[in-house]
């Protein structure tokens, strides 16, 4: 060694001692003061767990119910007139899976129009938000934005505070169009509630601000203003339309004191104080050890015996003899036990501490082991603190005990460090899958939740890269957009696909948070995430049963007017023509009433796949309702003609393909379909105008005789504007006694009068006599024929009455026709029940005729009442026999007297080979079913002649009298039967 260095030890010993107990403590300093810096920054990565779990609850709640409250602002777009109850039902349906939405409002320009529920929340409707000045700003900033708007936590109009989210509406077709919005009231409490705000609050200093979502420009509604102004934790909540912003502190600030820096500041101290008197004392001994040699090794006994005392703990010491009576404590042991140092002296170990230490002191001649335990104590002011207890045996060099010595340590800080890491721990394990990574994408951690969502265990997931998750369904650029727009804001969130371990791709709603260090650098990435697989599998039903017809799957009519208004806009722009084909099937009600429901959706369905079949990818097949279906064409051509002709061909392919056979199960049916077709493209006409002009082509086409093409005739539209005015005349006819009822005579083979059939006139005020041919066919289709029906046979039954008392006219038979709405009327047999009691007519007198079309429709059924009314003595003669499809099996079933012969089989006879042959059958077939055979429209007397010849007993037409009315009718009766009792047969009466 240097001897100028043990000189200069000895010359100053205590400046010596001093400079190196210096060199200690500033190695000590540094290490406790990394140590503090390591407490504060775990204690900020604990918090900012707590704020992303946080963070993740509340934007979730919120993003949930906003994405609900969606589907209500759907549909009020695409229906401006949805009603209250339509409103209702979808509202209940969103608020049931949404507990935390406490009402639901459709808001019509500026007023609260319906709400749900209802009860709690009268005072809402007609509250017009331009009168609420704290929520107006709000509601006019939505409007001019564009954007969904948050408002609050406010207090509400019905009473409570909540967060009102209001999602403007515009026109679907228009988007410059402000409808209104949908404003969705979200129960604050009980938010922050689901969020665990309060134990988040009993955990760490809290503080949101951002009221109406305007960030940090808003204004604090939860927590300390102050937190924002200090070194606190902050995190953002992105919302649509804005966010909130967080704010955290530890209780009490940031604590930098640890287990391990008491450690180093006690020990430093002692470490310090021994170096000095270690340093002091060398220099001393060297000075005496000739001198002081005894004493000198007594010192450095006694020095050695505490030193090893005092390096086993760094909080309280006490030494205790073999017995455990207390010997030596310092003053942390006074402190922490809670004793004085007189009254520690005073007692034993095993008076201290549990019945384990009393068990050890006990065992002085056995081999012991040190004790460790840890204990609880409740100091003088209430406050509990845990101590840890190390009791070590000493023994001397042949292995005999000596003493004991206890070290107390204050581990209070390490269980509530414990506690929170424990509470910590249970916020991490959330119902959303959370992964934390390095700044490169590595994964560090992941909870409960992730494994359960992907099905990657921690231990195959640490360690791996984030493409581990990845499903393929995103290009680069898609990934590329994402982390510039981290790199830009330090977040992201949105909705992708990703694949869990088994393969499955699922859809999640992601959230990415970059956590950054003190240089602002990225020095982690938080990311927390939900499946919404279900919920994007309920999104999907929702718009399929708002825009697909859910027996064909093919678009409704909403979807079809949205399509049809982009096709028109495009058309236009273009300049191509495009086409709508209107398609209605014929006698699709025969097939539902004859073969049931099933059987017509079953129709429907095949139906719908072969028109698709029949056109472009690019075109539309919608079912309108019903057995209607419509097909949009877009972009046929720039020439209307070349355009018309591609309608055309389509149209009569759909048409051939619906006359082919279709199986449906156990029988082939044969189908049909009348069609009609408008072309638009560089006329200015509206939706519902094409629609109407491709409704009325269709109509056209049926009334040509059904499986047919017609195209929109401009024609048309008069002739629809004459049956709309012809409809509203024929309301008022009956009312106003405009109908009235001809007589045509029906005379025996001898000429006699045998009866009349009533013929209905309509004597219109300004058109004059209008034929049946004009409006019977709009009274049926519009019911008018009910009411009108019941007057003819009132009518005639009337005028039986009125004959009765004439001898004349008293057995003649007046023959009323009844239309087949008419008939299959449920109240039918009844109405002619009632009308012959009150009419008192001789039932057999009144004949009815029906068409085979009544009969052949619902057989049973027709049959049935046909024998009811039979009972009642009234007649049935078949009407236009022989045109219809009649079989021997229906003839032979159904109770008629007679059938009449058709005017158009009469009208070329006996010149016409074929019409002369059906007459003779239909007189054969009459006389073998033993019904009597009238023939109508006799004009020559050449026909009756044949007709009589042929086995045909009665005639009706105009070579025995035309329809005329009753008045005229009575007189022609008198006027024959005063020629025939003056037996003057050649006289013939001529009636103009």
């Amino acid at each position: 060694m240097d001897k100028s260095y043990i000189g200069l030890s000895s010359r100053y010993p205590r400046l010596f001692a001093l400079g190196v107990a210096l060199i200690v403590f500033l190695g000590l300093w540094a290490l406790d003061n990394n140590e503090r810096e390591l407490a504060i920054q775990k204690q900020k990565v604990d918090i900012i767990e707590k704020l992303v779990v946080l963070r993740t609850k509340l934007g979730t709640g919120m993003t949930s119910n906003i994405s609900a409250a969606r589907v209500l602002a759907v549909t009020f777009a695409t229906k401006p007139d949805l009603s209250d109850q339509e409103f209702k039902v979808l509202a209940a349906e969103v608020a049931s899976a949404n507990p935390s939405i406490r009402n639901l409002v459709l808001v019509k320009g500026t007023v609260a129009s319906y709400v749900y529920p209802y009860k709690g929340n009268e005072k809402i409707l007609g509250v017009d938000y331009r009168q609420l000045p704290k929520q107006w700003p709000v509601y006019q900033r939505m409007i001019e934005e564009h954007t969904i708007q948050i408002a609050g936590p406010l207090t509400l109009v019905q009473g409570g505070v909540g967060l009102v989210v209001r999602i403007p509406v515009y026109q679907h077709e228009n988007r410059d169009e402000f409808l209104g919005s949908i404003a969705m009231v979200v129960n604050y409490d009980q938010l922050m509630e689901q969020a665990g705000i309060a134990q988040v609050q009993n955990e760490i200093n809290l503080a949101i601000r951002g009221r109406d979502a305007k960030g940090s420009k808003g204004e604090v509604f939860l927590g300390e203003a102050n937190l924002f102004t200090g070194d606190a934790v902050r995190q953002s909540i992105i919302l649509p339309g804005g966010s909130w912003e967080l704010a955290a502190l530890p209780h009490g600030g940031w604590q930098g004191t640890t287990r391990l820096s008491r450690f180093i500041e006690v020990f430093g101290l002692i470490v310090c104080l021994m170096a000095w008197m270690l340093s002091y004392q060398s220099t001393i001994k060297r000075r005496q050890r000739e001198l002081n040699a005894e004493e000198l090794r007594e010192s450095e006994a006694l020095l050695r015996l505490r030193n090893e005392a005092l390096s086993a703990t760094s909080q309280g010491v006490m030494i205790a003899a073999r017995d455990g009576h207390i010997n030596y404590v310092n003053e942390a042991a006074c402190h922490l036990s809670g004793y004085d140092e007189h009254a520690l002296y005073e007692k034993k170990l095993g008076d201290l501490f549990t019945p384990a230490v009393a068990t050890m002191l006990a065992q002085d001649n056995q081999e012991q082991k040190p004790l460790t335990l840890e204990y609880s104590r409740k100091a003088d002011n209430g406050q509990l603190s845990w101590l840890e207890l190390l009791l070590t045996p000493v023994y001397d060099q042949k292995n005999v005990l000596q003493q004991y010595v206890a070290l107390l340590r204050d581990i209070t800080d390490k269980k509530l460090a414990d506690k929170e890491l424990e509470i910590a721990a249970m916020a991490f394990e959330t119902e959303e899958g959370i992964l934390i990574t390095d700044a490169n994408l590595v994964i560090l951690r992941v909870n409960k939740a992730f494994t359960r969502i992907t099905g990657y265990e921690a231990s195959e997931a640490v360690g791996q890269g984030t493409r581990l998750l990845q499903s393929g369904r995103h290009d680069e650029s898609f990934y590329s957009q994402m982390w510039e727009e981290i790199r830009r804001n330090h977040h992201w969130q949105g909705e992708l696909w990703n694949r869990r371990k088994n393969g499955e791709i699922y859809s999640e709603r992601l959230v990415i948070s970059a956590v950054l260090d003190e240089d602002g650098k990225v020095s982690n990435y938080v990311g927390s995430f939900n499946d919404i697989t279900e919920h994007k599998v309920s999104e999907e039903k929702i718009h399929q049963l708002a825009f697909f017809d859910p027996l064909t799957g093919l678009p409704n009519r909403r979807l079809l007017l949205d399509r049809l208004a982009r096709a028109l806009s495009l058309s236009r722009r273009h300049q191509r023509y495009g086409a709508i084909l209107m398609i209605d099937l014929d006698n699709f009600k025969t097939l539902n009433d004859t073969q049931g429901h099933n059987m017509g959706d079953l129709l429907l369905t095949q139906i719908g796949k072969r028109i698709h079949a029949c056109v472009r990818a690019d075109d539309t097949v919608s079912r309108t309702g019903g057995d209607e279906f419509v097909v949009l064409l877009e972009g046929l051509h720039e020439d209307l003609q070349y355009a018309a002709g591609l309608a055309e061909n389509v149209a009569e392919k759909i048409r051939i393909t619906l006359s082919q056979t279709i199986n449906l199960g156990h029988i082939d049916y044969e189908s049909s379909g009348s069609i009609g077709i408008t072309m638009f493209g560089a006329e200015a006409v509206g939706i519902d105008e094409l629609l109407r002009r491709a409704d009325m082509a269709m109509y056209q086409a049926k009334a040509l005789g059904k499986n047919s093409v017609r195209f929109f005739d401009p024609s048309m539209q008069a002739a629809l504007e004459f049956r709309t005015a012809m409809e509203t005349d024929l309301r008022h006819a009956l009312m106003h006694r405009q109908f009235v009822l001809h007589y045509q005579l029906q005379v025996s083979a001898l000429g006699d009068p045998i009866g009349a059939e009533v013929l209905l006139r309509w004597h219109h005020p300004a058109r004059g006599l209008v034929s049946p041919l004009d409006f019977i066919p709009l009274a049926e289709e519009t019911g008018l024929i009910l009411p009108i029906g019941l007057w003819v046979l009132e009518t005639a039954c009337k005028q039986i009455a009125i004959w009765a008392d004439d001898p004349v006219k008293s057995g003649m038979q007046l023959a009323v026709n009844v239309s087949a709405r008419q008939f299959r009327h449920p109240g039918f047999v009844d109405d002619v029940k009632r009308i012959l009691h009150e009419t008192g007519t001789n039932p057999v007198l009144l004949k009815l005729e029906l068409t085979e079309s009544v009969v052949l429709e619902d057989v049973a059924i027709v049959i049935e009442k046909m024998h009811a009314i039979k009972k009642l003595g009234v007649g049935f003669s078949m009407d236009d026999f022989g045109t219809g499809y009649s079989s021997l099996s229906y003839l032979q079933r159904l109770p008629l007297t007679q059938l009449k012969i058709d005017r158009s089989f009469v009208h070329n006879l006996p010149d016409d080979v074929n019409n002369a042959n059906i007459v003779r059958t239909i007189i054969s077939l009459g006389a073998s079913l033993d019904l009597n055979v009238i023939a109508e429209g006799v004009e020559t007397e050449q026909q009756r002649e044949f007709l009589l010849q042929a086995g045909c007993q009665a005639y009706q037409g105009y070579l025995f009298c035309k329809p005329i009315p009753i008045d005229e009718f009575d007189r022609f009766i008198s006027a024959r039967h005063a020629l025939q009792k003056a037996d003057s047969p050649k006289v013939e009466i001529q009636v103009s």
